[in-house]
């Protein structure tokens, strides 16, 4: 992976990182409804520029996957998570949203036929086992009990939520998945900009039935900090995060990028250690070494000895000026 594929990747992933804290702050004076509408809106208005470039070069086809890509990204992934997190505790789901970089590994094997070697999938192992640490044991114990078979013989509607939320989640982190795999072969075809921004913009389109609840969300009465944190989740997170991940599955492939993602939680502690004064345990910092061993070891490629460009290895070959041509 080039530094300019890891310094993209973690860019997108810094954003995405922070993006649950400034989401926890702003849903104390907004509603999560009417709050993504205007994040996506924004986005899309700040990106339609270039989508328009995308579109007007594109066969149908190609429009058809930018319209699914959109779909997958913005309202598979997003809308699924805020109503998934009204009946799930926040550590499982967060656990739950960490396997998004397995789902890519599986996706990408089955439709583009990535193989990776097996670096990806050891590192995926390894940073999961920070993902669980850090989220506790809490965490762990709760995706039991809503997986185990209580959850399922319980008869009040609390437990049919909590069911209904883990679905939720789960699956918001496979369409994020194929949202990644959906969208490559179009960056590779279009460009990773204008094919990130059209998928955006359609994506955007089913968020306009939401317009109505901007009218009675009391808009008129957010402070500015509440629009700070809005403009960070519009500006940031959804349009320059999601430019900046694609640019990096583009050139780096999407099963080594996508382990940046386990980097995800790592980020949101130390976010909400430093903005919201939570203070991280012991749990939660062996975690996030594990994480970031993971990530080292999915990410980084091993040179065999002997390889590299072949403008190194013509340097290497060639004899130095005035001395014998070698025996043919």
């Amino acid at each position: 992976m080039s530094r300019s594929t890891l310094a993209a990747g973690l860019a997108a992933v810094g954003l995405w990182g922070l993006a649950p804290v400034a989401t926890r702050a702003a849903v104390g004076h907004l509603a999560p409804l009417p709050m993504l509408t205007i994040r996506m809106l924004v986005a899309s208005l700040i990106l339609a520029p270039w989508a328009g470039t995308a579109l007007r070069g594109c066969t149908a086809r190609q429009a058809g996957r930018l319209a699914a890509a959109g779909l997958l990204g913005l309202v598979g992934y997003n809308l699924p998570v805020a109503v998934g997190l009204q009946w799930l505790p926040a550590a499982p789901a967060g656990l739950l949203l960490a396997t998004e970089p397995v789902w890519v590994l599986l996706i990408g094997r089955v439709f583009l036929a990535e193989r990776g070697g097996a670096r990806p999938w050891i590192g995926s192992a390894v940073a999961l086992a920070g993902v669980a640490a850090l989220a506790g044991v809490a965490a762990l114990a709760g995706v039991a009990a809503l997986a185990g078979p209580q959850a399922f013989a319980a008869s009040t509607s609390g437990g049919y939520r909590a069911l209904a939320g883990m679905a939720a989640v789960l699956a918001a982190a496979i369409a994020f998945g194929a949202y990644t795999i959906v969208l490559r072969p179009l960056s590779a075809e279009l460009g990773a900009v204008p094919a990130t921004a059209a998928s955006t913009v359609a994506g955007t389109l089913p968020y306009l039935a939401l317009s109505p609840l901007l009218t009675r969300a009391g808009l008129g009465h957010l402070d500015a900090a509440a629009w700070a944190e809005i403009a960070f989740l519009a500006v940031g997170s959804t349009a320059a995060g999601m430019l900046l991940w694609n640019v990096a599955v583009l050139a780096g492939g999407a099963s080594q990028v996508s382990a940046l993602l386990y980097l995800e939680p790592v980020i949101s502690v130390l976010g909400a250690a430093v903005f919201l004064g939570e203070r991280p345990g012991p749990a939660t910092l062996g975690g996030g070494l594990l994480i970031l061993a993971g990530v080292a070891v999915a990410s980084v490629r091993v040179t065999p000895p002997g390889s590299g460009s072949p403008r190194r290895l013509a340097a290497r070959r060639r004899p130095p000026e005035g001395s014998d041509p070698p025996p043919r």
